[in-house]
């Protein structure tokens, strides 16, 4: 009774190993190999009527596909029947870390450095694949024969620029949240930083390092009450108390980067191989270029003219392949990993490409003196403020279709809030508002979903209140009566 197969799987519905909102976790075997498996079941009439569902788990699959470590939960498969989709992955048979500090408390020290280590050796996959996890929690992480590794990939965000890649939707688990994300604030890879010194701390000293019963009470906490250490009772070197510090800044700017917690004397021995790695790279980024400032000097190469050479597909931005052309032709020998780590460093704002004052920021900031005629150089003033009053005039359109949609269908603003509210705390965030507004514009740019959010944004607080919400579709409300 309650035995399953799914293609060369089988589980009871008895052994199950968790549960969520959306999905239930089950203890499974593959019959030709005989191994252990975790089965994730889905129910595809719930993920399918809802956007948020679908494009999470679509995200996590992509993800996990991409992740291959010890320290990272496997995905070995995907199928689908006609009622579920199921999840088929590596089994942990150690439960989770919520688990464990609920049952230990705490950690000793030795023991808390080699769960870091662990997470740690994890994340090196993830920043090579531009991934953020954005819900690090103790809960998602799953121990597998006194091993540590990072699960539930539904929340994180896969980027291009891993580093400076600015991202504002509310998720993850509040407690563990950056102050960013607390504070609907835009945020980078950092926010995964804040988590991990917060878990770390945790498992030290068997609490959080700020408490509270709400968001809203935690950033004040963490904002008004210095970050402090019951050394007295539980005794912690230095060096760990400085390596929490430095991720436990509220300030983005001033918490430690990755390349600053690998290089840490608390754990740096560990991870030789991969700061080895990052070093060829930087050393290649400056190779290339003074390449490119001896080519510039030497064929007086005008930088507009170059910059529209690249550009062929015409969008006024360069894209990892226009650019890894551009570099090729510098060095013939230039490796794909080396184009990615060269790209990143001109994507000065995140955006996945690549635009000219960024191409030009760039050579200038390196010290290669660039040429630029004054008519190129009113050209590019003009062609910026014309696609900025087009993106103005596509987001009035886009506001106007779904008043329009409002009046038409006769929907209640209430109801149409709460549909898109998925976190049911009676605000939208962007990604929230953008899912409402790809109903009405399947092809609304990121772009033209802030600008409409800001229009609906009226306190400027990173958030739309039903009654922000309200009051900017106040016509759809005095024509209804």
């Amino acid at each position: 009774m309650g035995e399953k197969r799914i293609d060369k799987y089988v589980f009871n519905t008895k052994n199950k190993v968790g549960e969520g909102s959306y999905a239930t976790v089950y203890k499974g075997l593959n019959e030709k190999t005989g191994e252990k498996v975790a089965i994730k079941m889905l129910s595809k009439s719930v993920i399918n009527a809802d956007d948020y569902l679908r494009e999470g788990l679509i995200q996590e699959i992509k993800i996990m596909q991409k992740l291959k470590s010890p320290n990272i939960v496997q995905l070995f498969d995907v199928m689908e029947t006609q009622n579920n989709y199921y999840i088929v992955q590596e089994f942990c048979d150690g439960g989770d870390f919520d688990e464990l500090l609920k049952k230990r408390k705490i950690l000793s020290e030795k023991e808390a450095i080699k769960f870091l280590i662990d997470i740690l050796n994890g994340f090196t996959q993830l920043i090579k694949n531009g991934i953020t996890h954005r819900d690090l929690k103790p809960a998602n992480i799953l121990i597998d024969k006194a091993t540590f590794k990072l699960a539930d990939f539904g929340f994180a965000k896969c980027v291009d620029n891993f580093k400076k890649d600015m991202m504002s939707s509310m998720v993850g688990t509040p407690l563990y949240m950056s102050p960013q994300i607390l504070d609907h604030k835009r945020y980078n890879s950092k926010t995964d930083i804040w988590s991990i010194g917060f878990i770390f701390y945790e498992a030290l000293f068997g609490k959080t390092p700020w408490t509270a019963r709400s968001p809203a009470e935690l950033l004040k906490n963490i904002k008004n009450q210095p970050l402090k250490f019951p050394i007295d009772k539980i005794p912690v070197s230095q060096e760990t108390q400085d390596l929490i510090i430095g991720c436990l800044q509220s300030d983005e700017n001033k918490r430690f980067s990755w390349e600053d917690i690998y290089k840490h004397p608390a754990i740096s021995q560990h991870f030789s191989e991969f700061l080895k790695s990052n070093s060829k790279l930087e050393d290649k980024a400056q190779y290339l270029i003074n390449d490119i400032r001896l080519m510039i000097i030497k064929e007086k190469l005008d930088i507009t003219k170059l910059f529209a050479e690249l550009d062929m597909s015409k969008d006024k931005a360069l894209d990892l392949n226009e650019l890894g052309r551009f570099l090729t032709r510098v060095d013939k020998d230039i490796q794909r990993e080396e184009i990615e780590y060269i790209f990143n460093k001109f994507d000065e704002d995140g955006s996945n490409s690549i635009e000219f004052e960024e191409f030009q920021k760039w050579l200038e900031d390196n010290s290669i003196h660039v040429h630029q005629n004054q008519s190129n150089r009113e050209q590019q003033k003009k062609q910026s403020i014309l696609t900025k009053k087009n993106i103005v005039e596509r987001a009035n359109q886009v506001i106007e279709k779904l008043k329009l949609a409002i009046n038409k269908y006769n929907i209640q603003l209430i109801d149409l809030f709460k549909k898109f509210d998925k976190s049911a705390d009676l605000k939208l965030d962007i990604k929230e508002m953008g899912m409402m507004l790809k109903k009405i514009e399947s092809n609304i740019t990121e772009d033209e979903t802030q600008t409409v959010f800001d229009y609906f944004d009226i306190n400027k607080d990173g958030e739309i209140t039903f009654q922000e919400f309200q009051t900017s579709l106040q016509e759809c409300i005095i024509r209804k009566k």
